[in-house]
């Protein structure tokens, strides 16, 4: 009997690993405003791959979130230096301006961020930070570029430790890694997360949102029987 515990423990914790970790796609259906007519990305057609961002992959598990930012983007193999962009963060949903691709939402009338990680600082920020966009980098250079994007914090805020990032799958075919604790977002159960994400010129950036999961009824199904085995043991001592 205790070894038929011992096999059901175990057989619960995987899962709750699988509860927590199935994947939830934010694909790149955000296009934002002045785009120039380009559409979705602003580029010619030998720079496409390297701007583009197809979706972002998030998961949850381990009091963390994971956000890949399925993307070509480099920041070393820009020739305008063009740099990463932050993980902007909405911890009371996602609200853009407009209707879906968003032609009309900029950093003036969408979403307002209450968190984002800071690529360069290699840090979570909260609190009261300002934010940076893309006109800050390219308004005066005669570049397009995607205007009035939230790219950057600026500064202030709050910084937060236990978060961290990863950049060294970044370029074509690649990715760039977040680890969000969520106790930093002040975020116990389930909640509707906002993302945003782009490089410095946004000449293409992704919005949208994530659900953080209800606990898993698979996982409360686990325990109840769980509770059964223990009783069968108690009966048959």
């Amino acid at each position: 009997m205790l070894k038929g515990i011992s096999a059901l423990v175990a057989s619960l914790g995987l899962l709750l690993a699988a509860g927590q970790a199935g994947a939830i796609t934010i694909n790149d259906n955000y296009i934002g405003s002045q785009n120039h007519g380009y559409g979705d990305v602003i580029s010619d057609a030998s720079d496409y791959n390297h701007y583009n961002i197809s979706s972002m992959d998030v998961t949850f598990g381990g009091g963390y979130m994971n956000v890949r930012v399925n993307t070509g983007f480099r920041q070393s193999d820009d020739q305008y230096g063009v740099q990463y962009g932050d993980l902007f963060i909405s911890t009371n949903g996602w609200h853009p301006y407009g209707s879906a691709p968003y032609y009309s939402d900029n950093a003036s009338n969408g979403e307002d961020w209450e968190f984002v990680y800071d690529t360069s600082a290699n840090s979570l920020y909260g609190g009261n930070f300002s934010i940076r966009t893309s006109d800050y980098f390219f308004g005066s250079s005669g570049y397009i570029y995607r205007n009035g994007q939230e790219v950057q914090r600026g500064t202030g805020g709050t910084a937060y430790s236990g978060s961290s990032q990863d950049l060294s799958h970044a370029g074509l075919g690649g990715y760039l890694e977040y680890n969000i604790l969520l106790s930093s977002l002040g975020i116990s159960g389930p909640a509707d997360i906002g993302l945003k994400w782009g490089m410095t010129c946004a000449n293409d950036t992704i919005e949208g949102v994530a659900k953080v999961p209800e606990p898993s009824a698979l996982m409360l199904l686990g325990l109840g029987l769980l509770g059964l085995g223990v009783t069968a043991r108690r009966r048959s001592r």
